[in-house]
């Protein structure tokens, strides 16, 4: 219940917390009179009302739903379990905030790198195993999938979904990815002999995602399905452990990030980005030393050269076209260059030249115009009614794409072929 409430827009946690310790309903009136905007008002109570943490009573004023208002009133109180922390010593080895935050980084950094990295082994201080059990991970989310080469070996081909994922907002991006790892861990076998659940995973995840980021909590407390999932998403950055034996695990930003509205933990995981400046004349100029993020401009921007600390490339039409090859969106193309648009650019109503962003869009409805597609094309009829009866054969099995009666010329689908061909030969052998 904690997870949810922190997942809940400002103004909705309002309405949470103002009726907590109400006893009774409390009319729509005076909730409405708490909001200066009457749309601000619907969209807090709507969103409650569809999660069915505020129900209406036979009067139809409102009142929190029993079992959430219990929970979160034990949380407020102070009664809720503290995780085992009064059970620890003094922890003498604690880490740093530094290295913990910095620990959930690298790692969520390597997750994002194999999905571009065309050999994951130059990738510094990670084992092959930790490599590889990403690497399935993401072939099981259908973010990557495996090629075999003219050579006989196997290679990793992101997918257009994978596209996608490196465009999404940093929240959608873990919970897309723990989603994966939840759908994969249900469907596995048993770890050291522990039968692992979506439930378990899950519970576990939210659990994680209202401790305290950097605070050491005891591992002795977990369950043995607990012991099994901190020990793969300690990999993905989420918990952090200065060794496999540690009686201790330390939750980071990645985890809190899961139920979490601030906008500031993903700025935390984010911040080696660098500030991007897009002109009217459709130069874009990112001042950045990321590896990873100069991988993801690459995929829309035509980079022209690179300095020590900035990359200067151009956005054109050819670039754009083959990021829309690869499944990504124009409005993914807007959201990234905005979201990582330099603070100068943000002075302004819009962060983007309103002339770049229309034109993105206006090369995407270009290329939506045009469907390709196997066909077949025919000309040179014998005589005209030869080409109308394969006309009218072609109209009737519906497979005719285009026609000319002037030039008597047609094209097919490739798939019809095989059927016309039949048709003319029993034309032809008709009419000898």
């Amino acid at each position: 219940c904690i997870s949810v409430l922190r997942s809940l827009p400002v103004l909705s946690k309002t309405i949470v917390m103002r009726l907590l310790f109400l006893e009774k309903s409390v009319v729509e009136g005076v909730i409405l009179e708490w909001f200066k905007v009457a749309r601000d008002y619907q969209n807090a109570i709507g969103r409650l009302l569809r999660l069915n943490l505020i129900l209406k009573d036979q009067h139809g004023q409102f009142l929190l739903e029993p079992k959430f208002k219990a929970s979160i009133r034990r949380y407020v109180r102070n009664d809720a379990p503290d995780a085992g922390l009064s059970e620890l010593s003094a922890d003498k080895h604690a880490p740093e905030p530094g290295k913990i935050t910095r620990h959930a980084r690298e790692c969520w950094e390597m997750i994002l790198n194999l999905l571009i990295e065309d050999n994951p082994e130059q990738l510094e201080g990670k084992s092959n195993q930790q490599i590889a059990q990403i690497e399935t991970l993401l072939e099981g989310s259908g973010l990557i999938t495996r090629e075999l080469t003219p050579e006989g070996d196997t290679r990793r081909t992101i997918t257009s979904k994978g596209f996608r994922f490196l465009f999404l907002p940093h929240k959608k991006q873990v919970w897309t990815f723990m989603l994966g790892y939840v759908r994969q861990i249900s469907k596995g076998t048993p770890s050291d002999g522990v039968v692992v659940s979506e439930q378990d995973v899950l519970r576990f995840l939210f659990k994680l995602s209202h401790l305290s980021v950097g605070q050491g909590y005891p591992t002795k407390n977990l369950t043995e399905a607990e012991r099994v999932v901190l020990l793969h998403i300690k990999d993905y950055g989420f918990v952090y452990q200065r060794k496999k034996s540690s009686k201790r695990y330390y939750p980071t930003v990645l985890a809190q990030s899961l139920s979490s509205m601030d906008q500031s933990l993903s700025d935390t995981l984010g911040n080696t980005h660098g500030k991007l400046i897009v002109e009217t004349t459709f130069r874009l100029t990112a001042y950045t030393t990321s590896k990873f993020q100069i991988a993801i401009l690459n995929m829309f921007v035509r980079l022209d050269y690179r300095l020590p600390n900035v990359v200067v490339g151009r956005i054109t039409k050819h670039s754009v076209m083959e990021a829309l090859k690869n499944g990504i969106k124009a409005a993914d193309i807007i959201t990234y260059l905005e979201q990582y648009a330099h603070p100068v650019m943000k002075r302004t109503p819009k962060a983007l030249p309103h002339a770049v962003a229309h034109q993105i869009h206006l090369w995407q409805k270009d290329r939506e115009r045009f469907q390709v597609a196997p066909s077949c094309f025919l000309s040179e009829f014998e005589s005209d009614d030869e080409y109308k009866q394969t006309l009218k054969f072609a109209k009737e099995r519906r497979i005719l794409q285009w026609h000319s009666d002037k030039r008597r010329q047609l094209s097919i689908t490739a798939a019809g072929l095989d059927q016309l061909k039949i048709q003319l030969r029993k034309y032809r052998d008709a009419n000898k």
